[in-house]
């Protein structure tokens, strides 16, 4: 007989992975405020999603002004908006010369992987960072995902002696692709990192869902002179609605004609509106400037205070997204822990990528609540030191990198601020 579930159990049973703190009801800018009507300060743009600030007028004008004219969803993907964002992000990106599009970031590198296995007939694909939630990807935590969850695919830890060994050893190479984990190494490491793939004949295909729209007005490719054959977007291409896009090479996105890569919501065409607004608001690197250096004071900041009581914490290395890495984590949670309960909701080891909106009495406050919770938090901590160490174990926690390559990169990647 089938089982029968109580009513009031069933009711109850809502959502299978509840969250816990404080539940938010509505933001504005940086702003954000919880059921209980308590004010808080966003300092990660709803995890990068909103660089201008959560909503910000003339994006939801736009889009509210396209649902009303066009009814928001068409018969099938083709419209005029579309065809004029793409042609934006081919003007934007060195790299872009087609683009096709998707909802989410974890979409965007999956058809990546798809449109370069195609494209080259290959298999192997090997990784570095994170890509999302697929299973191809979750491989680079396997306690994550299935075991097998996808064998052509293997994580080289931004370890390029494992990349080198790993491509020689599996041939045959589709493509590498490179989350540029920015505040841990440094250009350099990127660029050797396409020279490699190139030798071994695969496509060098670059994620820069995070990187796109915050490390510099055209991207992280642009910025640093890397050429990927595709990059990946998504945060803040929309300021908060949900879209992403792969873009590169015409020859390699020619791939698109012969794989299945369409979905339902590609016929939507409200995101399309947002994401003009979005790019005429942040057109020239106007936002990343404001981004810049709203993080340039917080990181200053935090520095100072992290000298001033002898705490072996650093906040490092982009001011558009960067990681404050205590040498002991224990300190950093129970620090962020405070914060958070000060109405700064971060957790430690989330990045900081503060948005256009952010005032100087948003990042006075946040320091102030910083001075404070910081003696409680990292009494009795160690010896400075130039906290290679505390990076070797960051990464290794937060982007699985291996400790050789965090040893030799790190003091490289610097600190721009």
């Amino acid at each position: 007989m089938p089982r029968t579930v109580p009513t009031s159990t069933a009711r109850q049973a809502t959502l299978a992975r509840p969250g816990t703190g404080p539940v938010f009801d509505r933001a504005s800018g940086a702003r954000v405020w919880d059921t209980q009507g308590r004010c808080h300060v966003d300092l990660s743009s709803c995890s990068g999603a909103a660089p201008l600030g959560a909503g910000y007028r003339p994006v939801v004008d736009a889009q509210v002004a396209e649902l009303h004219r066009s009814g928001g969803i068409l018969p099938e993907a083709t419209s005029p908006l579309r065809r004029e964002v793409a042609d934006r992000l081919v003007e934007i990106f060195p790299a872009a010369q087609a683009v096709e599009f998707f909802r989410t970031g974890s979409c965007a590198t999956t058809a990546a992987v798809r449109l370069a296995r195609v494209h080259t007939g290959a298999r192997t694909v090997l990784t570095a960072g994170y890509h999302g939630w697929h299973d191809w990807q979750v491989q680079y935590r396997p306690g994550m995902g299935l075991a097998d969850r996808d064998p052509d695919t293997a994580d080289f830890g931004y370890d390029l002696t494992l990349l080198d060994r790993l491509a020689r050893r599996r041939g045959d190479l589709a493509a590498v692709i490179v989350t540029p984990e920015v505040n841990a190494f440094p250009p350099e490491f990127v660029r050797e990192a396409e020279r490699i793939t190139r030798a071994h004949g695969g496509l060098f295909v670059l994620d820069e869902v995070m990187t796109g729209f915050r490390y510099a007005w055209g991207g992280y490719h642009a910025a640093t002179g890397v050429t990927p054959d595709l990059i990946t977007l998504s945060k803040g291409l929309a300021n908060g609605v949900a879209l992403s896009a792969v873009a590169g090479r015409a020859a390699v996105m020619e791939a698109a004609r012969l794989t299945h890569l369409s979905n339902t919501y590609q016929r939507e065409v409200t995101p399309f509106a947002a994401a003009l607004a979005t790019l005429d608001a942040s057109a020239g690197g106007t936002a990343v400037e404001a981004m810049r250096a709203a993080g340039a004071r917080l990181m200053t900041g935090l520095d100072e205070l992290f000298a001033r009581a002898s705490v072996a914490a650093w906040s490092r290395a982009w001011p558009t997204m960067f990681d404050v890495v205590f040498a002991d984590p224990g300190q950093g949670r129970r620090f962020f822990a405070l914060l958070r309960e000060s109405g700064y909701p971060m957790e430690y080891g989330q990045r900081f990528m503060p948005s256009a909106a952010l005032t100087e009495e948003d990042c006075a406050g946040f320091l102030e609540a910083a001075a404070r919770a910081l003696p409680a938090a990292a009494a009795g901590g160690g010896p400075r030191g130039d906290g290679t160490q505390a990076g070797v174990r960051y990464a290794a926690d937060h982007f699985a990198a291996t400790r050789e390559t965090v040893e030799r990169w790190w003091r490289a990647a610097g600190s721009p601020a």
